[in-house]
């Protein structure tokens, strides 16, 4: 996998369809037809993620929503972003 940094842009692949479901988020990854759900937080995140945007852009607007370091927002946001491009939710571009 490619290695993320602050500008890399991050897109949901069109294979990925989601919806909320009692404040949570649901995607149903069309090529598998396996199902993930993430909670407010990763809702929060996966619907900045629907236009696409930078890992700095997603960091700052996650900073400015909750009351979270840099460090910590970073490090939560490598974790799933590394989550959801293992499955092939979303596709990083460098």
């Amino acid at each position: 996998m490619e290695t993320l940094t602050a500008s890399t842009r991050i897109v949901p692949t069109p294979h990925a369809t989601s919806c909320e479901v009692a404040g949570e988020t649901v995607i149903l990854d069309g090529t598998s037809g396996q199902y993930f759900a993430l909670n407010p937080v990763g809702s929060a995140i996966w619907q900045h993620l629907q236009k696409g945007c930078t890992v700095s852009a997603l960091c700052e607007r996650l900073r400015e929503e909750y009351d979270v370091t840099t460090e910590r927002c970073e490090a939560d946001v490598t974790a799933l972003v590394d989550h959801l491009a293992e499955r092939g939710l979303i596709r990083l571009e460098l």
